[in-house]
C-alpha cells in the first residue's frame, strides 16, 4: 500500500507544482517588465505571490469536495489506483490537499521575501 501512496503524492505534486511554476513565471515575468522601478516591482510581486497563494489554500480547502477522478492527479495516475474504492476519495483528495498546503507555504514565503524587498528598497530610497 505505502508504495502506491508514495506513487499518488509524487502525482499530486507534479499536478501541482506545475500549475505553481507556471504562475511563478508569470509573476517573475510581470517583475521584470517592471525592473526600471524596483518597489513597485517587488510590490506587484509580493501581491500576486499573495494572491496565488489565497488561491492555493482555498483549492486546498476545497479538495475534498471535487470528486479525485476530475482532477489532473487521476490522470497523472494512469487512470488506477491500488486502494480500496471506498476510501479513494478520501486518500486522493487528502493527499492532494496536502500539496496545495505545501506549496502554499511555498508562495507565501515568497511574498513576504517579496515584501521584505520592498521595505528594504522603500527605505534605502528616502
Amino acid at each position: 500500500m505505502e508504495p502506491e501512496l508514495e506513487r499518488i503524492r509524487s502525482c499530486a505534486r507534479h499536478s501541482v507544482g506545475r500549475g505553481f511554476l507556471f504562475a511563478l513565471l508569470a509573476i517573475a515575468t510581470g517583475v521584470a517588465g517592471m525592473i526600471g522601478w524596483p518597489v513597485s516591482a517587488l510590490r506587484m510581486g509580493a501581491l500576486l505571490s499573495m494572491l496565488m497563494t489565497t488561491i492555493l489554500v482555498m483549492r486546498a480547502s476545497r479538495a475534498h469536495r471535487k470528486p479525485y477522478r476530475r482532477t489532473e492527479t487521476w490522470v497523472l495516475l494512469g487512470r488506477r489506483h491500488g486502494i480500496a474504492e471506498e476510501r479513494a476519495q478520501a486518500v486522493i483528495a487528502g493527499i492532494l490537499a496536502d500539496a496545495y498546503w505545501r506549496f502554499a507555504d511555498l508562495s507565501a514565503a515568497l511574498a513576504l521575501g517579496m515584501w521584505t524587498g520592498v521595505l528594504a528598497l522603500a527605505l534605502l530610497s528616502r
